[in-house]
């Protein structure tokens, strides 16, 4: 037994983000190519995608949703004991800031195109119901999570920003809001961590 978990233990420091990056970031462009695509097309309306009518809204609802985002994350580590927290949570913190902020970047942007971009905008011009889309892709998008299966509190820290990232594009039908947000959210606990203003409930180091 202790010989499998030191294999796991292994396999989750060969994890590195700097490694993954670039593949990510491949799906990340063919992505990004299939809805240009589509909207050029005229299958998927552009203006889904880069509304700009209402700055104020976009900056008020993006701040608030940062923060609330934020103070979910830092509440739910502090009251979270380090078994329950996953490994790879744990381990990004040691990775060089470059590489935080670059691999972060395409992974968030690859999730974004994704699930907000087109599985989002594929149910709701389907099904035509805002609030069926909003929730079929949080479904989707937690379901891509399994590995916080076996740790329920971390799923709360999926459930929610998955919620809210897809309310706040249908909010403001601009995909540029929840890859800031998700991008900023994601680095921003990652670097409290980083610089050890944050710690893991029951780790010492």
């Amino acid at each position: 037994m202790s010989k499998t978990m030191t294999d796991k233990n292994k396999k989750i420091k060969e994890f590195s983000l700097k490694e993954a990056t670039p593949i990510i970031g491949l799906f990340s462009l063919i992505l990004s190519v299939l809805i240009l695509a589509l909207t050029m097309a005229g299958k998927l309306p552009f203006e889904l995608y880069l509304s700009f009518k209402d700055p104020i809204k976009l900056f008020v609802s993006s701040l608030i949703a940062f923060l609330g985002l934020m103070t979910l994350g830092i509440v739910l580590t502090l009251i979270t004991p380090a078994h329950l927290i996953d490994d790879t949570n744990k381990s990004l913190h040691n990775e060089s800031l470059f590489s935080i902020i670059i691999g972060m970047f395409i992974y968030v942007l690859f999730e974004e195109l994704l699930y907000r971009g087109l599985i989002q905008n594929f149910i709701l011009l389907t099904l035509n119901n805002e609030w069926i889309a909003i929730l079929a892709t949080t479904f989707i998008f937690v379901m891509a999570h399994t590995r916080y299966f076996k740790k329920p509190i971390m799923l709360l820290n999926i459930i929610l920003p998955g919620f809210i990232f897809c309310w706040i594009y249908n909010y403001t039908n601009n995909l540029l809001v929840p890859i800031t947000i998700h991008f900023l959210t994601n680095v921003g606990m990652t670097l409290l961590f980083k610089y050890k203003l944050l710690k893991i409930r029951g780790n010492v180091s």
